[in-house]
């Protein structure tokens, strides 16, 4: 009888013990008792533990890194936090001299008592991760012995002296950077926080003591010199003359509107891609949709305004854009050209006249939430990074911002198998009478992006811009099997780091001719999948223009379709039917490219992950049975140099 891996025996019953490290740390002896005396079980039981403790502490690993915050992340917290606490401390001294105009002294006590305290709570909050309430006093032994002492407990202090809780301001600032806010990261968060506290309390103390650092150079408008000073001679009696410097430049902040703003923002920032989305070389950058949906918010914040400059943006502005947001028609908002020369104001007057003609009706009014939060978090940060130029009045965009209530599960509604093989029985796919008309009845059948798309979007569960961005190379061939690699490539970006994955090709795909579709485009040279979907313009995305030239027509021979479902369905179809045959949780997640618990994905390097991914693609039900393979045929050369962009139609 041979030893077993990780196993021990004492008096009679194995025992599983393993020695685990988790990063840098010490390591740990595991033990755990397996409750049997018997060499077959405790030689199936030991593996089995061995490898669910790897697996335990690979996802604790992956834990602890996804929480953690970037060096760059810790850097912008503690500058947002040190502008916010500059601002509150010359408040707070503003308030004592009010309070106490004419008694100097006492104001020059309470402030110092109040710095002093701060100072001592946050560095042990930053220390510790919280402080007890302690007593402060001030005492001088060169004042009067007959003043008193002031002793105060800091629980008496801390809400003017700290003002914003420490830990509401940190899920605010997570929130405002759009990272996730895990125990850990929050703490990190608190403890940055309450560091920038401390350093705004000393530099306000030096600023005190040397008003010069708190500003910058001031040049003077004039300067009234003595004519004897300025001719190098002695005549204490010539009248001075006045000596006016070079004119400056007049301050843009104060006059700049919302619209120019957002300009400069995107210029200022190499993250947005730049005016013309080629700022930053390497790394993802915001595309040209994101940066026309930023400057949507501010276009419509500058109309409700007047064209004011945005440094005189109030919270009464705000609340005049959130009246236009709830009493505009949402799906035909800014559609037409004439709606997009239009100021928001007369489109609202437009939607009230409509609803008392009743050709529209109030339950169809008003912008949806998802909408109304992304203008609103668009907003927040342009006039947050405004800020930091010029001061503005305060804005509580907390008011506007809608929590979203809806179950995830439920809005978007998945198809049936029925439906399934109702889609597969039109003519793209049993025969068209034309590639420019794939959804004529006819004898012929084209393979392209209206017959492969919908096809890929079944069996694989992918992003509609995961699959209309595929390029040739993202088929692999890895252990004699095909694979779809997902990965960023020239034509397409992905949603996120977890969006990176592999994922076997479905048998019934390759039994209809997606490998020798692959093939075919290759001996033509091409390197995209459905190269007749590039835009040439370079506007646009290649899963919009499925939508508007494929999709659309696919929807009206489609009785059975909700508002909202699309191609994006086929991944909660995918995601229902995996978990009805008991797919587990982290394996479905696998093929749909989504995180769980913070792990960012990507373990693909091993066979027999493939293995229970090759598996579960397996049990995707099959609604294709009845279609037959088809000779390859392309679209015509001319077809595939992509689309021409086309101008908007003109509406009303």
């Amino acid at each position: 009888m041979h030893a077993i891996q990780n196993l021990s025996r004492k008096d009679g019953t194995y025992y599983f013990r393993r020695l685990v490290r988790l990063g840098q740390d010490k390591p740990f002896r595991l033990r755990v008792s397996l409750r049997t005396n018997q060499y077959r079980r405790a030689r199936f039981m030991g593996p089995a533990l061995a490898l669910a403790c790897e697996k335990l502490t690979m996802n604790m690993m992956r834990n602890i890194a996804g929480d953690n915050l970037t060096a760059v992340q810790r850097a912008e917290i503690f500058r947002r936090q040190i502008i916010l606490e500059r601002d509150r401390l010359e408040q707070l001294h503003a308030e004592l001299l009010i309070a106490a105009p004419d008694d100097h002294d006492m104001v020059e006590d309470a402030l110092k008592l109040r710095l002093d305290a701060g100072e001592i709570a946050n560095l042990a909050a930053a220390a510790n991760g919280a402080v007890d309430d302690f007593l402060v006093a001030r005492v001088d032994p060169d004042d009067d012995p007959d003043k008193p002492i002031i002793v105060l407990a800091w629980s008496d202090l801390e809400q003017s002296v700290q003002g914003q809780p420490p830990a509401e301001a940190a899920a605010e600032h997570l929130a405002d950077l759009r990272l996730d806010a895990t125990p850990i990261s929050l703490a990190i968060a608190r403890k940055i926080i309450h560091q920038a506290k401390v350093e705004a309390i000393r530099e306000f103390r030096a600023t005190l003591e040397n008003p010069a650092a708190a500003y910058g150079q001031v040049p003077l408008a004039s300067v009234a010199l003595p004519a004897a000073d300025r001719m190098g001679q002695d005549n204490p009696s010539s009248m001075p003359v006045l000596v006016t410097p070079q004119p400056m430049a007049a301050d843009s902040w104060t006059t700049m509107t919302a619209t120019e703003a957002v300009i400069r923002f995107i210029e200022h920032n190499p993250r947005t891609g730049g005016t013309d989305g080629k700022a930053r070389k390497k790394g993802p950058s915001w595309t040209a949709k994101t940066r026309k949906q930023f400057k949507l918010p501010a276009l419509l914040l500058e109309q409700v305004m007047q064209h004011r400059p945005l440094a005189q943006v109030t919270h009464d502005d705000l609340v005049k854009l959130n009246n236009c947001f709830s009493a505009i028609h949402g799906p035909s908002f800014r559609k037409s050209e004439r709606q997009q020369a239009m100021a928001i104001q007369d489109i609202v007057r437009e939607t009230e006249a409509l609803v008392a003609k009743e050709e529209l009706s109030e339950a169809e009014i008003g912008l949806g939430v998802s909408t109304t939060n992304r203008h609103w978090g668009f907003l927040r940060q342009l006039t947050d990074w405004f800020s930091q130029h010029h001061p503005l009045g305060r804005l509580d965009y907390s008011a506007f911002f809608v929590d979203d209530e809806r179950d995830p599960r439920l809005l978007t509604d998945h198809y049936t198998e029925e439906q399934g093989r109702a889609l597969f029985s039109l003519p793209p796919w049993i025969g068209c009478g034309s590639w420019s008309k794939p959804f004529k009845t006819g004898d012929r059948i084209f393979h392209n992006a209206a017959y492969y798309v919908p096809l890929i979007a079944w069996y694989t569960g992918f992003r509609r811009e995961e699959i209309c961005g595929l390029e040739l190379d993202d088929i692999e061939q890895i252990d004699d099997q095909w694979h779809f690699a997902v990965r960023p490539n020239a034509a397409r970006r992905l949603k996120n780091a977890s969006s990176v994955r592999l994922l076997p090709v479905a048998p019934e795909l390759a039994r209809l001719g997606l490998l020798d579709y692959v093939a075919a485009l290759r001996a033509e040279g091409e390197t995209l999948m459905f190269p007749e979907l590039r835009p040439l313009s370079g506007i646009g995305t290649m899963g919009d223009a499925f939508y508007k030239t494929v999709w659309t027509k696919c929807a009206v021979h489609l009785p059975f379709l909700k508002p909202g479902m699309a191609v994006h369905s086929f991944r909660h179809t995918l995601a229902t039917g995996l978990k009805a045959v008991a797919v587990a949780e982290d394996v479905r997640a696998d093929i749909l490219g989504h995180r769980i618990n913070g792990e960012t994905g990507g373990r693909y390097s091993k066979a027999s992950d493939l293995d229970v991914l090759r598996s579960a693609v397996e049990k995707i039900p099959i609604v294709t049975n009845h279609l037959s393979p088809a000779p390859i045929v392309l679209l015509p050369r001319m077809r595939r140099e992509g689309r021409q962009a086309r101008k908007p139609r003109r509406q009303g």
